[in-house]
Formats: C-alpha cells, sequence, structure tokens
C-alpha cells in the first residue's frame, strides 16, 4: 500500500505555524528557521516563535472586584422574597451608596451588575417615547405633576396608599418633591403654595396636565380647554399663566415626568421602614441628592443652577394670600403620654415629640400631623374612639416605659387589644 503525504506547507502568516510545528514533529524534522520566517512574513523573531510552539496563554488571575463584598446584599435584595423594589440599576447602585457604604463608580457598579447574569435578569429595559428637545429661560417655567398611588408597606406590614406632588423648574431642574395621601384640589394648591415658599419664588408660567381638579374640560390640539375657576384664581393670586398640555401628550411636560423614576426610589424601603415620618426623611435624602447630581441635559447640578433662576422667579404674594390656600391648620401640644387632642378625642404622635408643639392639618376624614413641616403621621378622625394609638407608637411608649424588661412587644398586643375594648365600651355609655 502506498501512502502520500504532505510534504510541504504554504506558511502566509502567523496562524499557520502551528501547522508547520505539526508537520515537523510528524516528521522528525528539524526546528525552522524563525528569523528567516519572520523576514518574509514581515513580523518579529519572538512573534513567529510564540505562534510556532503554540504556548496558550496565561490565564489572568481575575481581580478582585469592590462590588464582591456586596454580592451577597445584592442577592438578597434583589431576591422574590424581599419586599424592597429597584425599578432601575440606579437605584439599587444609590441606595448601597446611601444605607451601605459602596464606594465605586456608577459605570463599574453597572457592569458588575450586567456581568451577573442572576442580577441582570431582574432589571428590564424600558423603550423611551421621542419627543423634542425643548429648553426655557431662567424664571419662566415651572412643571406640575403627580406621582400617584404608590403603594408602600411599613416594616409592621402596615400598608398606605401615597402621592408625591412633584414641581420642577424648567431651566435649573430644581426639584421639590412631597408626600401627600390625597390628590384634592386643596392638596393641589397647598402643595404649590409650600412649594413656591420653597423655592422663594413664583415661574411665569406652570405647565399642568389635564387632571380634573385643575381642569374642567382638557385641552386637545382643537381646544384650548377649560380651567377650574378655583385653580385659576390661584394663579390670578400667585401672577403665574396656567399652562395646560394637549391631552395625550405627557412628553409635553416631560422635565417633571422624566425625573419620576428617581421618586420610585422610595421602593427600595418598602418593608424596611417604621413609619411615614422615616418615609418621609427619605424622599427628602432622596430629593437632595437628585438636586445636587449633574444634570445630563445642562451638565450643571440643579442646585447651583437654581441660585441664578431664583432672581429671575416672580416675588411671593403677601403672607395673608399664601396662608389661605395652605390648608387649615392648628397647632396643639403633645402630652407626656405622646398623645394631643383634637375635638375631645386623643391621638397619638412619636414619643420624641412629648412636650412640643405639632400641626394639624385637616384633610378629607383625615388628621395630618405636621412637625417642623415634615409630615409625621395620619390619623383617621374618629368620632366614636376617645384614644387612638398607631402600634408604633404605642410600642415606643411602652418600650421608654419598661426600659428594663423583656416581651415588651407581647405585652404591646395585649395592652392594645384592651385599649380597644375599652375604647368600644366607652362609646356604648357615650
Amino acid at each position: 500500500m502506498k501512502i502520500k503525504l504532505i510534504t510541504d506547507i504554504e506558511i502566509n502568516s502567523v496562524k499557520d505555524l502551528p501547522k508547520l510545528k505539526t508537520l515537523v514533529e510528524a516528521n522528525n524534522l528539524d526546528k525552522p528557521n524563525f528569523s528567516e520566517i519572520a523576514r518574509n512574513l514581515g513580523v518579529d523573531r519572538r512573534t513567529v516563535k510564540k505562534y510556532y510552539i503554540g504556548a496558550d496563554k496565561k490565564e489572568r488571575k481575575k481581580k478582585k472586584s469592590v462590588i464582591d463584598d456586596y454580592y451577597e446584599i445584592i442577592k438578597e435584595l434583589l431576591s422574590d422574597e424581599s419586599s424592597q423594589m429597584f425599578y432601575y440599576k440606579d437605584h439599587l447602585f444609590r441606595y448601597l451608596q446611601r444605607e451601605h457604604g459602596l464606594k465605586c463608580t456608577r459605570n463599574n457598579f453597572n457592569y458588575y451588575i450586567l456581568k451577573h447574569e442572576e442580577f441582570a435578569n431582574y432589571f428590564k429595559p424600558k423603550g423611551n417615547s421621542n419627543s423634542i428637545k425643548t429648553e426655557t429661560e431662567l424664571g419662566k417655567q415651572a412643571q406640575f405633576d403627580w406621582k400617584e398611588k404608590i403603594k408602600f408597606r411599613f416594616r409592621n406590614s402596615e400598608e398606605i396608599i401615597i402621592n408625591v406632588g412633584s414641581l420642577v423648574l424648567s431651566a435649573s431642574r430644581q426639584k421639590v418633591w412631597l408626600i401627600y395621601l390625597s390628590t384634592s384640589l386643596d392638596c393641589v394648591v397647598d402643595f404649590l403654595a409650600n412649594a413656591f415658599e420653597t423655592i422663594g419664588g413664583v415661574p411665569k408660567e406652570l405647565v399642568i396636565d389635564n387632571a380634573t381638579t385643575m381642569m374642567l374640560k382638557a385641552r386637545t390640539e382643537l381646544s384650548d380647554g377649560t380651567v377650574n375657576p378655583k385653580f385659576q384664581q390661584f394663579a390670578d393670586d400667585y401672577g403665574f399663566k396656567v399652562v395646560p398640555c394637549i391631552k395625550g401628550r405627557p412628553q409635553t411636560k416631560a422635565k417633571v415626568e422624566n425625573p419620576m423614576k428617581i421618586i420610585d426610589e422610595i421602593m427600595t424601603y418598602n418593608g424596611v421602614l417604621d413609619n411615614i415620618e422615616q418615609l418621609h426623611e427619605k424622599l427628602e435624602q432622596i430629593t437632595n441628592e437628585a438636586n445636587t447630581r449633574i444634570c445630563q441635559s445642562t451638565g450643571i447640578p440643579p442646585i447651583l443652577m437654581y441660585k441664578k433662576e431664583r432672581e429671575h422667579l416672580f416675588p411671593l404674594p403677601q403672607e395673608k394670600i399664601c396662608s389661605s390656600y395652605k390648608l387649615s391648620s392648628i397647632k396643639v401640644n403633645v402630652n407626656t403620654n405622646a398623645l394631643f387632642s383634637y375635638k375631645k378625642k386623643m391621638y397619638s404622635v412619636p414619643s420624641t415629640l412629648i412636650g412640643k408643639k405639632v400641626t394639624i392639618k385637616i384633610i378629607e376624614n383625615n388628621l395630618h400631623v405636621y412637625y417642623n413641616k415634615k409630615l409625621i403621621t395620619v390619623h383617621e378622625i374618629m368620632e366614636n374612639k376617645k384614644i387612638t394609638y398607631t402600634e408604633q407608637h404605642h410600642l415606643d411608649m411602652l418600650k421608654q416605659t419598661f426600659r428594663k424588661h423583656d416581651g415588651v412587644e407581647e405585652y404591646a398586643i395585649q395592652h392594645l387589644r384592651e385599649l380597644e375594648k375599652f375604647n368600644e365600651q366607652l362609646s356604648n355609655i357615650t
């Protein structure tokens, strides 16, 4: 049997050198002249030798990322068992910075998340609708909207529905965000009155949507719409022009719509806060962070540009006018039981407010309790209940009373039941 062997090979590039090595070793030939091959291919002799030998590339030792220390924390936060919600990678990034001291760049963090499939799958890409980018001069415009019906749960499993009022100055992007439990017209003008006070002036025009609280008839491409007379009176008293956006075109007020995803960061605390006071503090922190970060559109942090824009705002109207649009309020004292009185009924506040004055605002059938302009708690007005404690306020008071005793939580549940029974018996008598 005759076997025809291939004893020559054409070398056109360094990639052909492994084949040459196989041929040389199979036929027990002398090693080739690396220098001559290098001259023919126009490369360095060492490059020829490296490709001829075909040594495996040294496996680089993986460098440990600073984010690796947070792997288990991230895994727990993004798990199905976690009540906390992270709508965007940025929300998770800022939460870890704020609450766990993470120190890395946002780009490195995004790369780390995308590199780990179990984390990347948590975040779903969201498409953006196209719109024309517009800018306005300093002091000319602000945009208002609600982030509505956010379902939030506290640590004790109590759930509330909150709304966040949002005012954004169009030029500087300075933001004011406040929590309300209602979106009624009274709450709209109360929010705007307080927001204008916060920014220290009034813009020349206010862009709004077509919510029925402000617009009796929506603005369309063919109609200017009809502004609610009460809201128009508010605008006249403050001196700004009402500019409703065209129905079905939310991008008209993109400057207030786009930051709404930042407000969603409040859900990163879902199930881990104790009360609405802590919720308010976290929103305030998120607001301040948003106002100090560099704005992509302007390249300047909103807080810096706002200092200049403030000079172009209209002055606030007289205090008497401002007060008339704020929700009616009452100042009351908090007694040693962390209770205040309203219409001969007692309602609780955190024990830290004992001996201090709090402000009550009556909204619909609820008492909104404020301290230093911060919403502390909300109570439903009770006609047949003498004393109303929230579970958290009640537990805090008992912990102060029985500091050196164990089992305070169990006793608190029993004591609260007895208090409820007392209220029921008292209502039957009165």
